[in-house]
């Protein structure tokens, strides 16, 4: 299973952020109350490849400050589940509901 690193701090935000810098990464802003956003992290969590980009999460329920947080910084409208690939400190994909699905991740990631 791939290895998420979950976001509890602004300052954690901020380190994944200034990560993007280097490389490509993906956030995960999902609910655990929601049956549709635990779709999308089965789907968030098959980007285990050498390939594909560093994964973090944010649980909103555990996390709320920090959700609102990077939704500001990163000028996303909060939805969930919602699967963010930041670049550079900044959202270049965006993929909300149904729509976080394994194979359009890895092709956004692909194409960024």
């Amino acid at each position: 299973m791939a290895q998420v690193q979950e976001l509890s701090t602004t300052a954690d935000a901020d380190a994944m952020l200034e990560a993007s810098r280097d490389a490509p990464v993906y956030l995960l802003k999902h609910s655990i109350a929601c049956p549709i956003s635990a779709r999308g992290q089965m789907e968030f969590v098959g980007l285990e490849g050498d390939s594909d980009p560093p994964l973090y999460a944010v649980v909103v329920q555990y996390a709320r400050d920090v959700s609102n947080y990077l939704a500001e910084q990163l000028h996303v409208q909060h939805e969930t589940p919602q699967a963010i690939l930041i670049k550079d400190g900044e959202a270049v994909d965006v993929k909300n509901h149904g729509s976080v699905r394994l194979d359009a991740l890895r092709d956004a990631a692909a194409s960024n």
